[in-house]
């Protein structure tokens, strides 16, 4: 992108029509040069079946584009019209229960229905081209938040997509049944036509069934995307295609490559603050996944007031954490950020979702806040697209081995890893494949269950030339198809790690276990493995808890060369792995808890995610005053 872009989403369609005019200056009035618009419009645009008219929208854009204002438009396939509804009932979505999920909110679909999709060519086509020759509309957002509301279906257009994705898959039914292991508890198939998608039964399902369920899930979204992403390109290929994610059972590595040309979030980090001051910072990790995913991302939505749906209503920002929030979203990757919204609904079932207008659309202390954001970013914003992120640590996440958790009791702990070490301020990349891990120091590859063969030899050579490589629990015990392999834990990790797992338990607050390390006790969570030591030295080892009799003084941590293994979940002691790190990496700086301190380039960000001052002299390039201290919520560039 040429230009840093500061904006909003506006909805010209919920106030009356003599507004329009009036709402757009005052968008330019905010300094905005960009707003995302017509996402959830479909009903406007074809009232009646084949009868487009999109001459309200074209108004506005036409409008914006003479003060100067760039449009990013989203297609309106997340909220069907009720004509289509009635017309075509099949289209709608069914829980794994068989409860139809009726008309009256959104994205209530499905994904997989060729009725549907053909509908969703013809609306897009038609969209695409009212606007093709519209010089400010310069981006497209397709559909909206995919798997926001409900990440899986169960209609009979899912079974038979399921059905076909299976048969490309394993191409005999035979070749199916050995890799889910079907012979247990009789669930053998005799052909594809008998297999559904995983509903709901009396107990546990068959996790390599369930697993190519989240996958096929994945992949019915990627190919929803495509059927846009193909017009789009057709007739607008100077524009640039994103999504606004980030949900559940969607591949957004798979997504992005194929789909986008960047991925963007939607951030709202209030819903973290709730947990307590300065929590809203935790929300790095997701913005970390999404720029793991396209190194340049935007914001698509940016919190500029509470949030609230019908039943519930959200805490209302600060004064100073909207700005603070929006450089947190630069710091950790975005080019462009749009606050949601312009104005809060008068009606509908986000009219308690506020954006930078109350419904009164006076001035207030958020639309001065967003205004001075804006008013800086013209000095400052070609400093954050020419600079980056150059991180020393990397995380490895995989949607593979996600989904196979997803079937498994244990969470990967990720999140915990990550958010322990961005509090100390080092920062983690989030990657998604071992390409170019060379230019890391180390990389921290949490339970990586299922391992390709040709993961295991890059990994192995990153470590033959000096890379640290964290492997954890339950690393490596799986097949493609989430079946165990007929060998201990790590499996095809054995001869990285130089160890083996001998023995497993679940652990709990009644089952407790303690670890010692470095003159440390640690408590645990979740899981734990008894090590036993084939080529490797130990790093820690078990004490005191519930299984002292079996795991006191046994390895817990291990270490072969270059490579560790970490023989438990670490969500109550993710500090471990800092310590496991702190001598391979560069020492962070560090103010107290709630400062983050993030490098990109020449240039060091100060984010103070606390309520009170913070003592701290410097020459502030984004107000170009000397400063004596960091104020509560405040944002310094040096």
């Amino acid at each position: 992108m040429e230009k840093f872009y500061i904006g909003c989403c506006y909805y010209p369609e919920h106030f009356e029509d003599d507004e329009m005019y009036e709402d757009i200056l005052k968008i330019k009035d905010l300094g905005f040069n960009i707003v995302r618009m017509g996402e959830f419009s479909w009903s406007m645009y074809e009232k009646e079946e084949g009868k487009y008219d999109f001459s309200f929208l074209k108004k506005a854009v036409d409008f914006l584009g003479e003060n100067g204002i760039d449009v990013i438009l989203g297609t309106p396939t997340a909220a069907p019209p009720k004509w289509l509804i009635d017309k075509h009932p099949e289209v709608l979505c069914y829980t794994n229960e068989g409860f139809l999920l009726h008309h009256g909110s959104r994205q209530h679909h499905n994904h997989t229905s060729e009725v549907y999709l053909s509908y969703c060519e013809k609306i897009v086509e038609a969209m695409v081209l009212a606007f093709k020759d519209c010089k400010n509309v310069v981006g497209w957002q397709l559909d909206n938040e995919f798997n926001c509301h409900r990440s899986e279906c169960y209609s009979d257009a899912d079974d038979e997509a399921f059905r076909k994705w299976l048969k490309n898959k394993y191409g005999t039914i035979e070749k199916l049944n050995d890799c889910w292991g079907n012979r247990f508890w009789s669930l053998e198939f005799n052909n594809f036509e008998q297999i559904e998608c995983p509903k709901k039964t009396t107990t546990s399902r068959n996790p390599s069934w369930v697993t190519d369920f989240y996958l096929f899930t994945a992949d019915t979204v990627n190919n929803y995307a495509s059927v846009q992403t193909k017009i789009i390109r057709k007739y607008m290929p100077d524009s640039f295609i994103t999504h606004n994610g980030l949900f559940g059972k969607v591949d957004y590595k798979k997504l992005t490559a194929e789909n986008l040309d960047f991925l963007s979030f939607d951030s709202y980090p209030a819903f973290l603050e709730n947990a307590g001051v300065g929590k809203s910072r935790n929300h790095d990790y997701q913005l970390e996944r999404t720029r793991g995913c396209s190194e340049k991302m935007m914001i698509m939505e940016q919190q500029s007031g509470p949030g609230g749906n019908i039943g519930g209503l959200g805490t209302t920002p600060l004064p100073g954490q909207i700005r603070l929030w929006t450089y947190q979203s630069i710091a950790h990757g975005a080019v462009g950020v749009l606050y949601f919204r312009y104005r809060t609904a008068l009606y509908g079932a986000e009219q308690l979702w506020h954006g930078i207008f109350d419904h009164d659309k006076e001035e207030n202390y958020r639309s001065r806040e967003v205004r001075k954001v804006a008013n800086e970013l013209k000095k400052v914003g070609d400093i954050f697209l020419n600079n980056r992120q150059n991180n020393e640590v990397a995380i490895f996440h995989n949607y593979h081995n996600q989904a196979a958790q997803m079937a498994e009791p244990f969470a990967c702990d990720n999140w915990s890893i990550y958010v322990d070490l961005m509090r100390r301020n080092i920062h983690s990349d989030i990657i998604y494949s071992f390409d170019n891990i060379e230019k890391y120091k180390v990389l921290i590859v949490p339970h990586m269950s299922i391992a390709p063969k040709e993961w295991v030899e890059k990994l192995t050579a990153y470590a033959n030339n000096g890379g640290i490589v964290i492997l954890s629990a339950r690393s490596g015990c799986k097949d493609e198809y989430s079946r165990y392999l007929p060998e201990k834990i790590p499996g095809v990790f054995k001869n990285m790690t130089g160890c083996q797992v001998d023995w497993y338990t679940s652990i709990n607050d009644h089952r407790p276990q303690t670890i010692n390390m470095n003159g440390k006790n640690y408590k645990l969570a979740k899981y734990c493995e008894m090590l036993g030591v084939n080529n490797c030295e130990v790093v820690a080892t078990y004490g005191e808890g519930y299984n002292q009799m079996l795991l006191d003084g046994k390895p817990a941590i291990t270490k072969n060369g270059n490579t560790y293994y970490v023989g438990f979940y670490c969500d109550a002691c993710p500090e471990i792995y800092y310590e496991l790190i702190k001598d391979y990496i560069s020492e962070p700086e560090y103010i107290n808890e709630n400062v983050e301190i993030i490098r990109l380039g020449d240039y060091k960000m100060y984010l103070n995610f606390g309520n009170t001052d913070v003592p701290f002299k410097a020459k502030d390039i984004i107000s170009g005053n000397e400063i004596e201290e960091i104020e509560p919520y405040g944002v310094i560039l040096t």
